[in-house]
């Protein structure tokens, strides 16, 4: 492995568990939600955690698959996925590789998301529509997801990027380092590697939602919804949005209170004053997740209006 490559991994593909005292949902702080929880095998070998949520009486006919962005897992997302859950729709989704609950020493790349999803799907041979969400990567993976398979017509996509390139040239220094990580996410997936999305977007008649803010700071507005715009596709629907920073389905307090919580967290982390375990957790204990995660009932509804 190469100097390259290690610093790569270090910080954009390693391996994401949950860190101590940052508090995360379960199914059981929504009365009535039920979640299922299963395995399977990947075609890299590596066992993968996939889970269902839903209220009794949902939809039969219709699926959501929710793909998460980068970071420990699923469970980051359960505000979502309950929204969907109690709109009547059974949600699958899963925890990638190196994530949480699923196995793999590593993310690895960017791309093995896409393996992830589409390995998912192969094993569940799902017959109901499904419409794929996903958040970030998980929007990244989505529409790359959404180019391959032609039975999935529908997708919602939050604060994604288009391209891995054009991702990663907004924080890698220069060219060559840039070219050389590209090489390394080419050999470690060239199957899904350099899917053309900007094709797809300007010819496809799949229907997508495509959501953003315009003060990103982790997708930037002009690698994302940007592109979408200048395309002009009638079968791509667009929001966009300001004062959601990376979060664009929250509401505005939640976006600037979550902004609160870790600039003080990270601040305190930098200067010492938190050193431990213990100190983490103290830290979190007077914090309201879900003030947090407070979800937008405007963008939820537009969100439904268009999955329906």
């Amino acid at each position: 492995m190469g100097i390259f490559s290690h610093h790569y991994i270090k910080f954009f593909v390693h391996r994401y568990d949950k860190e101590v005292g940052i508090p995360y949902h379960s199914h059981f702080d929504f009365i009535g939600l039920r979640q299922e929880t299963y395995k399977f095998t990947n075609s890299d070998g590596i066992d993968i955690a996939y889970f269902y949520y839903y209220y009794d009486n949902y939809q039969k006919d219709k699926i959501i698959l929710f793909c998460h962005g980068m970071g420990p897992g699923h469970t980051a997302y359960l505000a979502e996925i309950n929204e969907l859950a109690k709109a009547g729709y059974k949600v699958l989704t899963l925890d990638y590789r190196g994530c949480d609950k699923s196995g793999g020493d590593y993310l690895k790349s960017l791309n093995k998301p896409t393996r992830d999803v589409m390995d998912l799907l192969k094993h569940l041979k799902l017959e109901q529509e499904i419409v794929l969400v996903g958040h970030s990567l998980g929007g990244y993976t989505a529409l790359n997801v959404i180019n391959l398979r032609k039975d999935i017509k529908k997708a919602v996509i939050l604060s994604g990027f288009i391209e891995m390139s054009s991702l990663l040239m907004k924080f890698v220094p220069n060219k060559f380092i840039l070219n050389r990580i590209l090489h390394f996410e080419r050999k470690i997936e060239p199957l899904y590697y350099g899917i053309d999305n900007i094709s797809y977007l300007k010819t496809t008649d799949d229907d997508i939602l495509y959501i953003q803010s315009i003060d990103d700071g982790m997708v930037p507005y002009d690698i994302g919804l940007k592109i979408v715009e200048q395309i002009n596709n009638p079968h791509i629907k667009t929001i966009k949005l300001n004062n959601k920073k990376h979060n664009p389905n929250y509401t505005a307090e939640a976006v600037a209170y979550m902004n609160d919580v870790f600039g003080k967290y990270n601040l305190l982390i930098k200067n010492k004053e938190i050193k431990t375990d213990e100190d983490k957790i103290n830290y979190f204990k007077n914090v309201s997740l879900d003030r947090l995660v407070e979800q937008d009932p405007e963008i939820i509804k537009a969100i439904l209006d268009f999955i329906r």
